[in-house]
This record gives structure tokens, sequence and C-alpha cells, in this order.
């Protein structure tokens, strides 16, 4: 539900649970560092990346484009923990639900409605979309996808999708 529906206040409450877990404290700090020690468990670089809240709603977290792609790669691999499922499970369906279920719908992301898997993230002048798409040759590929001062969000994360969708019809194989 938390990814699906982006619900910043359960990431916030799964955040500061996880900090507990880890700290014997449930709080934003605590929180952040449950967040960078589960990366770096399952191997995801998490250099240059600062975390402060469980929602992403600050702006003051940074994350680079190869720490999500990667923790969405492991997440969705042949070796990835059990506990990494829900991640890829959980995340919204191109055209069909969530966040993404009014979205894939123009003639040029139309195509990938079915095929795209993502997280969204949105705040004034950001747009983020990370996730999988099945690209031509059937293959399951990570991708992470931003744009940073963008004086239009709509029109951002128009080109994010038109960016997934052109994945999504790459026969990227040779």
């Amino acid at each position: 539900t938390m990814l699906i529906e982006s619900d910043n206040d359960m990431a916030e409450i799964l955040a500061h649970l996880a900090g507990a877990t880890l700290a014997g404290r449930g709080s934003f700090a605590s929180g952040a560092e449950a967040t960078v020690a589960t990366l770096q468990s399952i191997g995801v670089p998490v250099s240059g990346a600062t975390f402060v809240d469980g929602s992403g709603l600050s702006y003051a977290d940074i994350s680079s484009p190869l720490t999500l792609a990667t923790a969405i790669s492991i997440s969705s691999g042949p070796t990835a923990p059990a506990w990494t499922w829900p991640v890829v499970l959980g995340l919204p369906v191109a055209g069909l639900t969530g966040t993404l279920a009014d979205r894939y719908a123009a003639p040029d992301t139309r195509g990938a409605a079915g095929f795209v898997r993502a997280k969204t993230g949105t705040l004034i002048g950001v747009s983020t979309l990370a996730g999988t798409v099945v690209d031509a040759d059937g293959r399951l590929l990570a991708f992470a996808l931003m744009s940073d001062e963008a004086a239009d969000v709509d029109a951002s994360r128009a080109a994010l999708d038109r960016a997934a969708a052109a994945i999504a019809a790459c026969g990227c194989r040779g």
C-alpha cells in the first residue's frame, strides 16, 4: 500500500519502526540509519546519499539514480534476499495501479502500459521515476530517471514517462 499509493505517512512509520529495530528507538535519524544499513547490506552503493526522513519529502534527502536503480535491480534479481519481493511487486503498474494508474495513456507512452512498474517521487521542481520495465526482447531491466529544478513538473513527469516507454520499446540486445 505504501508503494502503490505513495503513502508518505506510512513510509515514515515504517522507517521509524526500522530505526527502532536497528537502534532501539524510532526516529527520523534512526530510520535514516536503518535505510543506509539495509541498502548497504544488499550491496547498494550509497556514496553521496543523504537520508533525513523515510518519505523522501525533505529537500535534504539526496540519492543518485545509481543508488535507486541498483536497489531495484538487486531486489528484482535472481539472488535477491527473500524479504525484498514486496519491493518490486509493490510498485505501481503503468496505466493500471496506484500513482501510475492515470499515466501512460498518451500515444507516445501507451505501449509501455503494463510493462513499467515504478515508484514515483514528486516535489516542487523535482520528479523521479524508478522501477523495472520489460523491454521488447522480454528482459526485465531496472531504471531510475530524475529531473531537478524543473519549471513544469507535469512536463517533467511526461518526459520521464516517455523515457521509460522508450526503454520498454527498445530491443537492446543487438
